[in-house]
């Protein structure tokens, strides 16, 4: 990663009417740089990532991206920003294929090499000839990240990219975004409820509230022994374990250095040991997680983080 700024906000504010969704917004992503947007519902998260893409034209302050105004940019040909803004939106009696064809032509910015480059990336080549209403919504939510990446933007904005997908098809979509950060040199800005998704694959993290940044954390950095039930268990192969999480309705992720990061709810360690073992799982360590995002984040609606 450089330290060269892809993304300047520099004092947006946004109103809907008379009231005031965004105030004085200033934030910057460097090139390559991995940061969540969190916040509770209403902060302003979604109203903020469509001004970011364009979607949204008219608001108070500015928005460059690779030192281009996005308001000029959504006029030009090549463009420099991808995104997953709600559902992907895709022609369903068109093969993904077809639809990704389509998107690159009308955007200029993308040859056949590189969609076939982007199907092997994703390892969307088994479905990728079906029409999308076939597709699961894992399908559909991997085609979309296709669709986003087209013509390789300097910035990337997803908004809940492994909402309601399953722990395989969430383990690649994690593999893909980091690949585009350390690879591509992408910068890329994730909004997710799932605080532990959040932590395992930012650098940084902004809390929104109220349509303010009220607080930057590094979730690396600064960490203390947490009183929480969140366990990190070493494992060679992490999706054998996130399998079994699932299958007892145990919330897991993996964390960027391949590890699984579980909230073991109402279970002890002790019953999870012991279960791993029935199941002839084997691990090769456990630790306890330090404090994490959920913590920040319940301090947040608290109130107890100075704005």
């Amino acid at each position: 990663m450089t330290d060269k700024a892809i993304l300047n906000i520099t004092d947006v504010t946004k109103f809907y009417g008379k009231q005031k969704v965004l105030e004085n917004i200033t934030l910057s992503i460097k090139e390559g740089e991995v940061v969540g947007l969190v916040g509770p519902n209403g902060a302003g998260k979604s109203t903020l990532m469509k001004i970011i893409v364009g979607l949204i034209r008219k608001y108070d302050g500015s928005v460059y991206v690779d030192g281009e105004n996005i308001l000029e940019e959504i006029n030009k040909d090549r463009k420099r920003v991808g995104c997953i803004i709600e559902s992907p939106g895709f022609y369903p009696n068109l093969s993904g294929y077809d639809n990704l064809l389509y998107f690159s032509k009308i955007s200029g910015c993308s040859s056949e090499e590189e969609i076939e480059e982007i199907i092997n990336l994703l390892a969307i080549k088994d479905f990728i000839h079906k029409k999308v209403k076939q597709y699961s919504l894992g399908m559909k939510q991997r085609l979309g990240l296709a669709q986003a990446i087209l013509g390789n933007p300097k910035l990337l904005v997803l908004d809940e990219p492994t909402n309601g997908l399953d722990p395989n098809v969430i383990i690649d979509i994690r593999r893909i975004i980091k690949y585009l950060s350390e690879e591509k040199k992408t910068s890329i800005i994730i909004s997710s409820h799932v605080l532990t998704e959040i932590e395992s694959m930012c650098k940084e993290v902004i809390f929104i509230k109220n349509g303010k940044i009220i607080d930057r954390v590094s979730p690396r950095e600064n960490k203390t022994e947490s009183s929480s039930n969140y366990f990190v268990f070493e494992i060679s192969d992490p999706k054998t374990l996130l399998n079994f999480f699932a299958s007892k309705n145990i919330s897991a992720v993996v964390d960027d250095t391949e590890n699984v990061l579980v909230n073991l709810n109402d279970y002890t360690l002790q019953e999870i040991l012991a279960m791993l073992i029935e199941n002839n799982i084997n691990i090769i360590g456990v630790h306890k997680q330090k404090e994490n995002l959920e913590k920040r984040f319940l301090s947040m609606m608290e109130g107890n983080i100075v704005e």
